[in-house]
């Protein structure tokens, strides 16, 4: 009943699309792949700080920026002719919705309706302050003079932007526009969890995500690429706090799309990354490489196959109230307000509202907009820092295949938790709403109320067929299947005398390994995720040299006779940290005895015990420069008495002053692992 029910909508939907598109002479039909010109301009302009100010993104930095590494753009792109579709994105970290409001009404007078206009950001840490944008990350803290440095930026780029906006009506010309999706894959979670609750910033590999990239391009007469732009959800965090004026990753990205496609203006915006962040972060070379992996997959899309688009069709929007925790009574502020710190200044701010209002609102307005491409894209605009659970959610509810998310548009409200983030706590649930002047934290509702403001606009024509597969891009795929490969490489590769010889001893081992799993029974180990044999995060018990006798152990069940028995058992886990201090290594004693004594490498390995009648072989398949990962074997090299049904090994420091460790994956699944070694190993 549903598709049936879909089919009807489809065909009203298309009798509309043909009078909305009455004035181009081409009716639109759903099966259609004719060229429709449609009026596009598109323009930049340069917005790089010429005064002294202090940048928005890190509350360490207090002073005026002391360098630029790329210039900063705001670029527009201006589809129709008579109240026609505007949006305008800045390299800037957020701007405010009372900016927007300025800025809309400035170009009401050149016939652009409000409700026609989308002002994004592409969230760069390295771009000035503006006013109004996490006020109280400046509270109180800003001199006078800085405080004269945001406002005469904050001045300086609404001009800018009516600039901009002007110069791309003036060049609208017909164009063609179509659109496809890619994925790129530098974003990664960067919540990391410990028993459920947020533990602090890294990488959780197997966090959600969203690596896809949508990109529209719009070609002139002449089929070249005039306007280009991409969405990809990943903060602009790469190079951190350093104190120069640049565009990050998105800034290259945009230069470098624009050189490959020399008539094109490129713009980026950004998806649903509050919880995602660019991996490896760390300067300007991963910046430039994450802006080169968006360039790439933009030139791979171009150069195929599209889907046409008619104009924007549809321009639709609304205004949720989001509900935040009931706001704490005023004896709570007042205590609070000479704290001296961003609570302090947070305090001041509540008690301000108190006595204007009466109140402290526990609701805050958030504006979600929409464009349809008649039935063929629907482009929604979510305000504020929204975490990548959205998203995930909207894929699923709506047709993945004909939407774009786009987040930081239209307003700054703050982070828009999930019932997850919120659930797990932490930065983006609970401290950063003190950064955006928010009394606490939101209630749960506020995923529902945010996904029902957008399924209302778009659920009659882009709602989800009850059979519709799942969004492939909201988890990292495992690098599994190429490790193998890697590893057989390695194994038939040719090599020096000495580390042939450990590669053969490999090779025997992974042939009579036992398929038994390592069953964790006690000690001391603690529960981190890092990378395992595949570069995967995964969950690991691991011990460190930081206190002598720190011991964990677990045990390979056989089901053999008890009798004496060559044996090789085969664990996955890693060792790292090889920069600390030696201070003796660790021993693993099989069964209580036959002392085996190994410390950190990054390379392959063969430890003897005691009297040599055991080894210990590693074969590190991830590496970094400090960490290794990958599969150990415990190989009896001669006949062994069983006690019992299980061998149990136990590892355990013997030095202490040095963070060196050691640990075993928490999941083995060995007899799969097993099979892919052995088929590497032939």
């Amino acid at each position: 009943m549903k598709m049936v029910t879909t089919k009807i909508k489809r065909v009203m939907r298309l009798m509309g699309l043909m009078v909305l598109c009455e004035s181009l002479l081409i009716p639109i039909t759903a099966n259609t792949d004719a060229k429709i010109n449609v009026l596009v301009g598109v323009a930049k302009i340069d917005v790089t700080p010429i005064e002294p100010v202090v940048l928005a993104g890190y509350g360490g930095r207090t002073n005026e920026f002391d360098g630029i590494d790329s210039p900063l753009w705001a670029r527009s792109l201006v589809i129709g002719g008579e109240e026609p579709a505007v949006v305008v994105v800045v390299d800037n970290c957020g701007i405010p919705g009372k900016l927007r409001s300025v800025l809309a009404e400035r170009l009401s007078k050149r016939g652009i309706p409000d409700k026609n206009l989308v002002v994004a950001v592409t969230h760069t840490h390295n771009a000035p302050n503006l006013r109004g944008y996490a006020p109280i990350l400046w509270a109180g803290r800003a001199t006078p003079n800085q405080e004269k440095g945001i406002d005469n930026y904050t001045n300086f780029l609404i001009d800018k932007m009516e600039a901009v906006v002007t110069e791309a009506l003036k060049k609208r010309e017909p164009m063609q526009l179509s659109w496809s999706r890619g994925t790129v894959q530098f974003g990664g979670n960067r919540r990391l969890i410990r028993e459920g609750k947020w533990a602090g910033f890294g990488f959780q590999r197997n966090g959600p995500v969203d690596h896809s990239l949508p990109v529209l391009v719009a070609r002139d007469g002449k089929g070249n690429a005039r306007a280009v732009w991409a969405n990809y959800a990943c903060h602009c965090t790469t190079v951190g706090s350093r104190n120069h004026v640049g565009g990050d990753w998105a800034g290259y990205a945009n230069e470098m799309i624009e050189e490959e496609f020399k008539s094109a203006v490129s713009l980026m915006t950004i998806g649903c990354g509050a919880d995602v962040g660019p991996q490896p972060s760390g300067g300007l070379v991963d910046a430039r490489k994450h802006g080169s992996s968006i360039a790439k997959e933009v030139k791979n899309l171009l150069e195929k196959e599209m889907i046409p688009l008619p104009g924007v069709t549809s321009v639709t929007g609304s205004t949720a109230k989001l509900p935040l925790i009931e706001p704490l009574p005023r004896k709570h502020w007042e205590a609070q307000k000479s704290t001296g710190n961003f609570h302090g200044e947070l305090a001041k701010e509540m008690l301000s509202q108190l006595d204007s209002n009466g109140k402290i609102s526990s609701e805050v307005d958030y504006p979600v907009h929409s464009w349809k491409f008649g039935d063929r894209l629907a482009m929604v605009f979510l305000a504020g820092e929204v975490v990548v659970d959205y998203s995930v959610r909207l894929n699923r509810e709506l047709d993945w295949k004909r939407l774009w998310i786009s987040a930081w548009a239209n307003d700054m409200p703050g982070y828009i938790p999930s019932k997850r983030v919120l659930k797990e706590g932490g930065y983006e649930a609970e401290f950063s709403q003190v950064y955006y002047g928010l009394p606490g934290p939101y209630l749960p509702e506020v995923e529902d109320t945010v996904v029902s403001a957008v399924t209302d606009l778009l659920q009659d024509d882009f709602g989800a067929e009850d059979d519709q597969e799942i969004a492939p891009f909201h988890r990292f795929p495992s690098s599994e299947p190429a490790t193998f490969k890697r590893i057989a490489s390695l194994l038939k590769e040719p090599k020096p005398e000495k580390d042939q010889k450990i590669l053969q001893r490999i090779r025997k081992c992974i042939r009579s390994a036992v398929a038994t799993d390592a069953t964790m029974i006690s000690g001391q180990g603690q529960s981190t995720e890092w990378h395992n044999f595949s570069g995967d995060f995964v969950e690991r018990k691991f011990i460190r040299q930081s206190d002598k006798g720190v011991q964990m152990s677990w045990s390979f069940a056989f089901s053999g006779k008890r009798d004496k028995r060559n044996m090789t058992f085969c664990f996955s886990g890693g060792l790292g940290w090889k920069t600390e201090p030696e201070t003796g290594g660790f021993r693993m004693l099989i069964n209580g005895k036959d002392p085996i004594v190994f410390d950190v490498t990054t390379n392959p390995a063969i430890w003897l015990s005691s009297d040599k009648s055991i080894e210990l072989i590693y074969l590190p398949t991830w590496s970094s420069s400090l960490d290794s990962a990958g599969f150990f074997f415990v190989n009896f090299l001669g006949p062994y008495e069983l006690e019992g049904t299980n061998v149990k090994i136990s590892v355990s420091s013997l030095g202490q002053g040095s963070k060196r460790w050691f640990a075993v994956d928490s999941e083995q699944n060995i007899l799969k692992r097993l099979e892919a070694l052995r088929a590497a190993s032939n």
